[in-house]
């Protein structure tokens, strides 16, 4: 039984990191901010259910309940079904949380930031789990491999997320399969080569120690940089897709008084939105109007992505009723502000 100090240990490397990487997301989320309730969720889900659901799947496959970071391979060696038991739970959870969230998912900067919010859960569950089994003194090299591992996880749901976000927008049944599938693939693939890259390194070379070389870790952790490199490229070209959707659907706002020019043209450009906020900051207002003005953009890009379900969807639409609840909400912001509607 780990002491409390061990279990203080592990609680925060399970805990800050996510808590990190939760205010990262929120950040790169820039035009509808996802609600607080379903991040806490995905966290949840992958730090709570899925790690539950693995191990039960594990052992039932008499592979030991056991979960294991990729950097501290089993006695065995890397195993692929591992991966692939993983993958598939959180796939799975991805999936279930996507319907049931239906109205809140639409693209792929969505599926990107749910993705990676429940990868970061499953892996804080196994950064817990692994630092409370026994280790009474952690070592700087030791928490820092655990703190990538859970970025891992984050990058591999991430990516499935990604190709779920895509997909909700190819119209043939048969190709979103065909897509949704590859999509999966990827995400298993790049977990399963990470994790056996060393092992299959060790064995070519015929050198047992290889596998928990310095050299070979480097190499396996260099598949999952490129993977980043590409996914942060995804979101360059997500966060570009969504200004212009926010340009076009709030331009009707616009003509009708609801928005104001000075926020039509800085809502889609970070320097300038950064820039009014550092003004507001400098002038009397202070926090509180940096706070109202963040509020007011967040508000404006949701009913941007809510005009755009009222034009593109045609099953399940969301309510007028909800737009007209935001454009008051707009006007409340900007008489905050001082402005003259």
């Amino acid at each position: 039984m780990p002491d409390a100090g061990t279990l203080v240990v592990a609680a925060l490397l399970a805990i800050v990191p996510s808590l990190l990487y939760l205010l990262v997301l929120n950040a790169i989320d820039r035009y509808e901010k996802e609600p607080w309730t379903i991040m806490i969720s995905c966290i949840v889900m992958g730090g709570v259910l899925a790690p539950l659901l693995s191990a039960g799947a594990l052992a039932l496959a008499g592979r030991g309940p056991e979960l294991t970071p990729s950097f501290a391979p089993r006695p065995s060696g890397a195993d692929p079904l591992v991966a692939i038991v993983e993958e598939v739970i959180k796939g799975g959870l991805l999936l279930l949380l996507i319907n049931l969230i239906r109205d809140e998912f639409d693209d792929v900067l969505d599926g990107i930031v749910y993705g990676a919010a429940l990868g970061a859960g499953f892996g804080a569950a196994e950064s817990f789990i692994y630092a409370a089994g026994g280790t009474s003194v952690l070592s700087g090299g030791t928490i820092v491999a655990l703190l990538i591992a859970g970025l891992n996880h984050a990058f591999y749901t991430a990516v499935f997320g990604g190709i779920l976000g895509y997909a909700r927008h190819v119209a043939e049944q048969g190709s979103r399969f065909a897509v949704i599938t590859l999509g999966f693939a990827t995400a298993v693939l790049l977990h399963a080569l990470h994790d056996a890259l060393p092992t299959i390194l060790s064995r070519v070379l015929g050198q047992p120690d290889a596998a928990i070389g310095t050299l070979t870790r480097i190499l396996a952790d260099l598949i999952n940089v490129l993977g980043l490199i590409t996914l942060a490229v995804a979101i360059w070209w997500a966060l570009r897709r969504e200004a212009r959707i926010v340009r076009t659907h709030l331009r009707p706002e616009l003509e009708s008084g609801v928005i104001s020019k000075v926020d039509y043209d800085t809502i889609a450009s970070l320097r300038q939105r950064l820039g009014r906020q550092r003004a507001l900051l400098r002038g009397q207002g202070g926090f509180a109007s940096v706070r109202t003005l963040r509020r007011l953009y967040a508000t404006e890009g949701e009913l941007a992505f809510h005009n755009r379900r009222l034009a593109v969807r045609h099953r399940k639409r969301p309510t007028e009723m909800r737009a007209d609840e935001l454009r008051d909400e707009v006007r409340r912001l900007r008489r905050a502000l001082g402005e003259e509607l």
